[in-house]
């Protein structure tokens, strides 16, 4: 029979504090708890000389923006722009100085040199948009067939757009928008509608019944309506208020596809202008508050793509599979661009400026703005802008 050990005396209280004391002292300390220090260390350092750096960054980029403010408000002030708060802003940006305050000083110089060049900007395109206005003015007058009008830009340009389908070219003369324009031709001159008149009493802004260089200067503001109108709301404002037509008439309601009345006399109108130069007028306030919205929307990213117009069309070289896509940055680029009427070979009809909108935005799968509105209206006068002092091709061949 195994004997059992006889149990162990319990230890005093003074022995159990005294191991504990020396397993303290005797474990080194762990080597990651070192490491989290020496690292703590450090950032604390850093931390403490982060407001040296920046302060002294900080200063250097201050005072090197406040002279490229006055710089700027000196070429501001040359270029006769004086109306500008940007000379309070830059005082401003100085007396925060002195309290060290260098990052809301950078901000003030910084927000006045861009006031200051936005204005010039400003300033230089509107005269640049005036030069345009005058050399568009001289040019008007002068027909030409789409196709020598397209030849004359693609001697002057070398441009990857304007001569991506030889096949086009060699059909532009034969184009079936031209047998569509005849049928406009019929219908222009014929008394329909239950006022059984024609349309020769209709103003596009040249007068009743002028149809040259009437399409290259829309939309434009009319003194009738109010209101600013493009090629196809003012034919149907003539239609219903001239012919006696309701705008539930297929004559009025049906506006695409070749077969429609609408298409044929959109394509005559515009085929008078062809050769014309583009000269969007504004004159009217309400002319350039809709050019000036149409060039927000086409700044404007959207959509679940997140795209805008100016996604395709602000650069050189873009395309959409094979087909190389306009620069609006290059005239004689884009006067093709928006020279509609025209022949879509892929869809086999004629199609106008607001189907190519629709169009457009459904590319970009975003719900457009709706046909006659005043938001299409407004893009498409900024488009005609764009191309101010280029001819027409009108109508033109498109893939």
């Amino acid at each position: 029979m195994l004997q059992k050990s006889p149990p162990k005396p319990p230890r005093s209280h003074n022995e159990v504090s005294g191991n504990t004391a020396n397993r303290q002292q005797q474990a080194p300390l762990p080597s990651g708890r070192a490491w989290r220090f020496g690292r703590s260390a450090l950032i604390l350092l850093l931390v403490a000389l982060i407001p040296l750096t920046v302060w002294a960054t900080t200063r250097e980029e201050a005072e090197s923006a406040i002279a490229k403010a006055k710089e700027t408000r000196e070429e501001a002030v040359a270029a006769g722009i004086t109306d500008s708060p940007t000379n309070e802003m830059i005082e401003l940006a100085e007396s925060v100085l002195p309290s060290r305050q260098y990052t809301r000083a950078l901000q003030y110089a910084q927000w006045a040199q861009r006031q200051d060049a936005m204005a010039m900007d400003m300033l230089a395109k509107q005269e640049a948009r005036a030069a345009a206005g005058e050399a568009a003015k001289a040019a008007i007058g002068s027909f030409q067939e789409p196709l020598d009008v397209l030849q004359g830009l693609i001697d002057l340009t070398s441009s990857d757009y304007l001569t991506q389908s030889e096949q086009n070219l060699m059909m532009m003369p034969d184009s079936p928008a031209q047998w569509v324009a005849m049928d406009g031709e019929t219908l222009f001159s014929e008394p329909r509608g239950p006022n059984n008149v024609s349309l020769e009493e209709c103003d596009f802004g040249k007068g009743p019944g002028v149809l040259e260089g009437a399409y290259v200067e829309l939309p434009r503001y009319f003194e009738d309506t109010g209101k600013v109108m493009d090629l196809e709301t003012r034919l149907v404002h003539c239609m219903v208020t001239l012919q006696g037509f309701s705008p539930d008439d297929p004559e009025v309601a049906q506006r695409h596809g070749s077969g429609s009345d609408h298409m044929k006399l959109q394509t005559y109108i515009a085929s008078q202008s062809s050769g014309f130069a583009w000269n969007l007028p504004l004159d009217h306030p309400m002319e350039k508050a809709l050019r000036d919205a149409g060039e927000v929307m086409f700044y404007r990213r959207a959509g679940k793509a997140d795209f805008a117009c100016s996604t395709c069309h602000a650069e050189t070289g873009k395309r959409i599979r094979a087909s190389v896509l306009p620069n609006k940055n290059i005239p004689q680029e884009w006067t093709k661009a928006i020279s509609w009427p025209a022949f879509r070979v892929g869809h086999d009809h004629v199609r106008s400026s607001q189907h190519r909108l629709m169009e457009c935005y459904w590319q970009m799968r975003q719900a457009g703005p709706m046909p006659g509105s005043d938001a299409s209206i407004a893009l498409l006068s900024y488009w005609t802008d764009a191309a101010r002092g280029q001819p027409a091709i009108l109508p033109d061949m498109k893939r």
